[in-house]
């Protein structure tokens, strides 16, 4: 239907948000996580089968680097993608059962998997933390908020610098 069209955000509550944000600090990913869900193929139908679709799920706090297990063994995204991944399903098929058996094939990104694949250092789509200190004018450093950079004649635009994160392209029209 035509609501399929826009992104699906699963976060019910406030506490539900604080929740996954305190449980991704402490374990490194949140077991019931936030999901924002997009199904491109209601837009574009060629890039599925005829009666199939694609989903993304896409999940934000995520350690670039695992805290280490309780006997201070260190944790590796290449060990515990899959579980983080079965994290992220189980969320969505409290929401939409039936979500998970409707699964053909898929690919997952952890925030190593991310860097590896597109060179997103630590998995950062956003190119740096949106942090109080990483924000408008100060992105991406206090006093190159304009899109001028340090170096005569170049110009920063992108989700690293302002006003931040995601592919909005209002950097790039701000910078022109």
């Amino acid at each position: 239907g035509e609501h399929h069209r826009s992104g699906i955000i699963i976060a019910p509550t406030l506490d539900y948000m604080d929740r996954a944000f305190l449980d991704a600090k402490c374990h490194g990913w949140s077991r019931e996580p936030i999901v924002e869900m997009l199904i491109p193929s209601t837009v574009d139908d060629s890039l599925a089968p005829e009666g199939c679709h694609v989903a993304s799920l896409f999940c934000q706090q995520f350690a670039p680097e695992l805290p280490a297990k309780d006997d201070g063994t260190p944790r590796d995204w290449d060990d515990e993608e899959e579980a983080a991944a079965d994290a992220i399903l189980d969320t969505v098929e409290k929401h939409a059962p039936g979500f998970r058996a409707s699964i053909v094939g898929s690919t997952r990104l952890s925030p190593k998997g991310l860097e590896r694949k597109f060179g997103l250092v630590g998995g950062d789509i956003m190119h740096g933390h949106l942090s109080l200190d990483q924000m408008w004018a100060a992105r991406p450093v206090l006093g190159h908020g304009d899109y001028r950079g340090p170096i005569k004649g170049l110009y920063m635009c992108g989700a690293g610098t302002h006003p931040g994160g995601g592919v909005t392209g209002a950097p790039g029209h701000n910078a022109a």
